[in-house]
């Protein structure tokens, strides 16, 4: 709530402060940066804050000389203070906050930068996830793609897989379904990522994430055989995993025909997302892509998800049926008594 309310009030102090802001100094953009605007949070007020330059009278040049500049300042001032003091946290969210508005700098390449620090074993947790952030929201498909299989089918470099499936979600809910491209690739990078997850509470995220965004996924063969796999694992201290589990495998069980998506790692590197997709290629890469409304992104855990379309669909077809042969059951009755009164008169 607190982080709602900073951002709300951040994105009142870009609208009021853009106007007065034409011809502003590096140093005042400087202070304005530190003392207001750093108050963006990593959610939906992103959208809010990515055409800053067009708000205001500053160039995306300028922007990114000062951002650096607190950059380099704040960073050096890191390597020298003692992990946890108030002055060090300070620095390291200067440096964080640098790095998540480094997308706004529209035509500076910034991404090997970003890379870097997303891969460095040597750098905070935090920092190396507002790298990774930042990064995903400007690459193409194709770096999404590698980024996400970097992250989750090689290396991983020490990153949370946890963390990643989370921004690979909010990443593609940011994105337009315009970039059908984009979408894919993630969608079938945490497909991957999943057929390889080695933990029960790691699969059953992934699989939730996934099962809110492709219908195709949901209903697969590939699905329902990981599903059986996890359930043979002992149970979890987790309050929701097991049960969430359980739940899935019911329903996946329940499918008489089922889909199939691709879980290898090697067709995923050697797939073209800038291509274009049939129909038939599509589907193996997650189908029809939808994106789940909020109040299915944040229902408690436990909570069954929504029924897919396509189970709507057939639920309301079989009632409508219902509801005709009942018709026609009722008109034939009122036929038979009809012929009955006239027969007997």
């Amino acid at each position: 709530m607190r982080m709602r309310m900073a951002s709300a009030f951040a994105i009142f102090l870009l609208f009021i402060a853009a106007p007065a802001s034409a011809g502003m100094s590096d140093a005042e953009l400087k202070g304005r940066l530190i003392d207001s605007y750093f108050y963006a949070d990593e959610g939906e007020s992103w959208q809010d804050f990515r055409h800053f330059t067009e708000l205001s009278a500053v160039t995306d040049e300028q922007l990114h000389r000062v951002l650096m500049e607190i950059y380099n300042e704040a960073d050096d001032k890191l390597q020298t203070l003692t992990p946890g003091t108030e002055e060090w946290n300070y620095s390291l969210g200067l440096v964080d906050s640098v790095i998540r508005w480094l997308p706004s700098c529209k035509g500076i390449p910034i991404k090997d930068f970003l890379l870097a620090h997303a891969a460095s074993k040597e750098r905070h947790r935090h920092i190396r996830r507002a790298a990774l952030i930042s990064y995903l929201r400007i690459a193409d498909a194709q770096e999404t793609r590698d980024v996400l299989l970097h992250f989750l089918a090689g290396e991983r470099c020490g990153v949370d897989p946890l963390s990643v499936y989370s921004h690979a979600a909010a990443t593609y809910d940011q994105t337009p379904p315009e970039d059908e491209a984009k979408r894919r690739a993630i969608i079938a990078a945490l497909m991957v990522a999943a057929a390889r997850e080695d933990g029960k509470i790691g699969f059953v995220e992934v699989d939730r994430i996934l099962s809110m965004r492709s219908d195709t996924y949901r209903r697969s063969g590939e699905r329902l055989a990981l599903l059986e796999h996890h359930s043979l694992e002992p149970p979890t201290r987790n309050l929701y995993t097991d049960a969430d589990l359980k739940a899935a495998l019911a329903e996946s069980r329940r499918y008489r025909k089922h889909t199939s998506v691709n879980t290898n790692a090697a067709l995923l590197q050697a797939h073209d997302f800038s291509g274009e997709h049939t129909p038939a290629n599509a589907e193996k890469w997650g189908g029809a892509l939808v994106t789940p409304s909020p109040e299915v992104i944040f229902a408690p855990r436990g909570v069954p998800a929504p029924k897919p379309a396509l189970y709507r669909r057939s639920i309301r077809h079989w009632l409508l049926g219902i509801a005709g042969l009942g018709g026609l059951v009722a008109a034939f009755a009122l036929w038979r008594n009809l012929r009955r009164k006239r027969g007997s008169a």
